[in-house]
């Protein structure tokens, strides 16, 4: 089976094989294009406004690499005349060199008895020739063309030139597109990317400062960044500054090393201390010794070779982890093999030994390492999110079973909240039945037994006794906290009672808020209290109407009896049983009795219900 690192390698291999084929389709050449293997040359004291000479010129094969001689304590600046002899051709043609390095550059041309034009004059873009081909337009030339190029620089320096094409515009125009592109475009936006790659790494591990991964990859980013900055940026043109310059560039290449191979060092299984800081070292050592100012002698090629050597000696040692590490090791190693390959080649060019017409592949094979990294923080956020995944999975299933435990908990406790109200509702009944009924059956059972009751008496008491038991079983009619309901239930069971004896009921109860509080015990004494009071007017008032009626007053509700009777004086009855009866009943529900009467005026009685207890 192919994992998901081993298909991402081979994307990564493919985009770099395509990218090789269309390099090496850029070298060729297209139809009436002239591929230049040899031409003349001649040297002279360069000077700006200098001319080719008439003699003195010499063959020689192309590409050339003209070798640095021996150091002179002097300057001596030259001048190097390379001369193409165009043939005739009547439209127009180009000049395409790919690539032209270590020296100024300026093209001249001339038709036979014609003298001297200066087609393109590039001596201000020295320190920018070296990655910039050449391209000059050039008339049609019916009678031929003689072109030359002039190379510029101090004998101690050497400069490289390849085989220069002409030909029609269209097909070199296209291959100098497709080199620039090689060149310059890619490596700036591949260096954009890394940064903003790293910008990315560098916010993730500000807020996981435990991840060192991240800041690696970040400070790499930078470093590849300076590494490249002669790709974005004019060359300073103060020589002392041109060659600090360059420092802080090949410098940040070997940094860029280190970094990766810390970076990649953070997925292998266990640490690497001393490798680490072998790492570090070399990149304080390749600091130091590339300084101008500290070892002069130190060339930009021995540079290379030490960052070559460094590099293959730890990835062939990365290589031999990754076969027991993750497939995020093993994609980094991959990468960074590609990018040791890259800067083989690389290496070949800045040496001069071979490939002159080549690209420099290093700027193109860090986008493997781009893909590696994408590859890793993906592979390390799938295994999060499945991680996450797998904790709602497991929470879920907890919580579902703690729900299950709850609702059976639940269900536990109704069973014992029911098997409670149902014990107390009976423990209630039992104390009004004792209380009510059971101590006037008592009480009437021993006044038979000696002979104190007469039949009137005796069904007296028995109807005393049955209303009580109806007041009972009213007080557990379900009334959803309806006061209105309550007492209507009692006038349906008093009400012919009354009017059997004389008395008229005014019924004058209106609407009034339900109250919370009034459950089967309050109704049961609400429902004596008014009993009673009705009780004492049937017995004692003599009246002939009995009025009840409902207000609500200040958060309270007022129940009032009142009769048209022969009243009586409350100062001469505070001991009486009755009223104390009724206080004690309202003060149960948290309410107040009151009364007032005249005597020969009638009498009334009040109860106080609260609105909410």
């Amino acid at each position: 089976m192919i994992d998901r690192s081993q298909r991402t390698v081979a994307a990564v291999l493919l985009l770099l094989t395509a990218l090789a084929a269309i390099t090496w389709w850029a070298q060729g050449d297209a139809p009436g294009v002239v591929r230049w293997q040899r031409a003349d040359m001649v040297m002279q004291p360069d000077r700006p406004d200098a001319r080719p000479p008439d003699v003195g010129w010499q063959p020689v094969a192309l590409p050339l690499r003209w070798p640095v001689r021996e150091r002179a304590e002097q300057r001596i600046e030259s001048l190097w005349w390379y001369r193409l002899r165009l043939p005739p051709a009547g439209d127009p043609q180009a000049l395409y060199v790919p690539r032209l390095t270590g020296s100024a550059v300026r093209v001249l041309a001339r038709a036979p008895g014609q003298p001297w034009r200066m087609l393109w004059d590039g001596r201000d873009q020295q320190a920018e020739q070296w990655n910039r081909p050449v391209w000059v337009p050039l008339d049609a030339a019916p009678q031929g063309l003689e072109v030359v190029l002039g190379l510029s620089h101090d004998l101690n320096s050497g400069h490289r030139l390849t085989q220069p094409r002409t030909g029609p515009v269209a097909p070199l125009h296209l291959r100098l597109e497709l080199r620039r592109l090689l060149q310059l475009a890619v490596p700036q936006a591949g260096s954009l990317a890394f940064v903003m790659l790293g910008l990315m790494a560098l916010l993730h591990w500000l807020r996981r400062p435990a991840e060192r991964a991240y800041l690696l990859f970040a400070l790499t980013a930078v470093a590849w960044l300076v590494r490249n900055l002669h790709y974005h940026v004019a060359m300073p043109r103060n020589d002392e500054a041109y060659l600090w310059f360059w420092w802080l560039s090949n410098v940040s290449m070997a940094w860029v090393m280190v970094l990766i191979y810390l970076f990649t060092l953070r997925f292998t299984e266990r640490r690497h201390p001393r490798v680490e800081w072998a790492l570090l070292g070399y990149g304080a050592l390749a600091t130091l010794i590339a300084a101008p100012s500290v070892m002069p002698w130190v060339s930009l090629t021995m540079l290379h070779v030490l960052n070559v050597g460094v590099g293959l000696t730890v990835t062939g040692w990365l290589l031999w982890l990754s076969r027991r590490g993750g497939a995020e090791l093993r994609a980094v190693t991959t990468a960074l093999v590609i990018t040791d390959l890259a800067g083989l080649h690389d290496l070949v060019m800045v040496s001069t030994m071979a490939l002159l017409e080549s690209v420099y592949l290093l700027p193109v094979a860090m986008l493997a390492v781009l893909t590696a990294y994408l590859y890793a923080a993906q592979q390390r956020y799938t295994r999060a999110l499945t991680s996450a995944e797998r904790a709602n999975v497991s929470l879920a299933g907890r919580l579902a079973a703690r729900e299950a435990e709850l609702r059976a908990g639940h269900e536990r406790l109704r069973a014992v909240e029911r098997e409670q109200t149902l014990l107390l509702e009976r423990q209630r009944l039992m104390r009004d039945m004792h209380d009510g009924l059971g101590s006037t059956l008592m009480s009437s059972l021993v006044a038979a037994e000696r002979g104190h009751l007469d039949g009137a008496a005796v069904a007296g008491l028995l109807r005393d006794c049955v209303d009580d038991l109806r007041l009972v079983i009213d007080s557990l009619e379900p009334i959803d906290h309806d006061l209105v309901t309550l007492l209507g239930a009692l006038r349906y069971r008093l009400g012919r009672r009354l009017e059997g004896a004389g008395l008229h009921v005014d019924w004058a109860v209106g609407d009034v808020p339900a109250l919370p509080w009034l459950g089967p015990p309050e109704a049961l004494q609400v429902l004596r209290c008014v009993q009673e009071a009705l009780t004492n007017v049937l017995k004692h008032a003599g009246a002939r109407t009995v009025r009840i009626a409902t207000t609500v007053q200040a958060g309270e509700v007022r129940v009032a009896i009142s009769d048209d009777g022969q009243g009586f004086d409350p100062a001469r009855i505070t001991g009486g049983r009755g009223l104390r009866h009724l206080r004690e009943r309202a003060a149960h529900w948290g309410g107040r009795a009151e009364w007032h009467s005249t005597p020969g005026e009638g009498a009334a009685v009040w109860l106080v219900l609260p609105l909410a207890r």
